[in-house]
């Protein structure tokens, strides 16, 4: 069940990383992809942070949250160390993705994605490490 639960949440991502319109997507639930065959790949390296824009901050609070939780699940809470791996491997693919579906990826997300990732994986080890002490008492 959990990896059923864990597929669902990784097309999510999916879902909202790679649809056209992300205002669309959130407020009238309209999915819309449209294919790019010719991707723009400077827009990896693209530094545009827009600490102005709450809109923009919600977006990189959402990348956060959402490769947390995805880490979390593919990784049964810590049991499977590789799962954190796997996790900042999609964020990239994501992001690249995102290229071939006339949305921006960014490098700068992958990272942002990974801190999500890193902050689950600390998570686990600090309730995993006091668990194991305890049965060992």
């Amino acid at each position: 069940m959990r990896i059923i639960i864990t597929v669902i949440w990784a097309l999510a991502l999916f879902v909202f990383t790679c649809s056209l319109n992300f205002q669309l997507l959130i407020q009238y639930h309209i999915v819309n992809f449209q294919f790019n065959p010719s991707p723009d790949w400077s827009e990896l390296t693209k530094l545009d942070f827009q600490w102005y824009s709450s809109d923009w901050i919600l977006r990189k609070i959402g990348h956060f949250i959402g490769f947390f939780i995805l880490a979390l699940l593919a990784s049964d809470f810590g049991r499977r160390r590789t799962a954190f791996f796997w996790s900042v491997a999609y964020a990239a693919l994501t992001e690249i993705l995102q290229l071939f579906f006339f949305r921006g990826g960014r490098i700068y997300d992958v990272i942002n994605d990974s801190l999500g990732i890193l902050l689950a994986y600390l998570l686990c080890m600090i309730l995993f490490r006091k668990s194991s002490r305890r049965t060992r008492r």
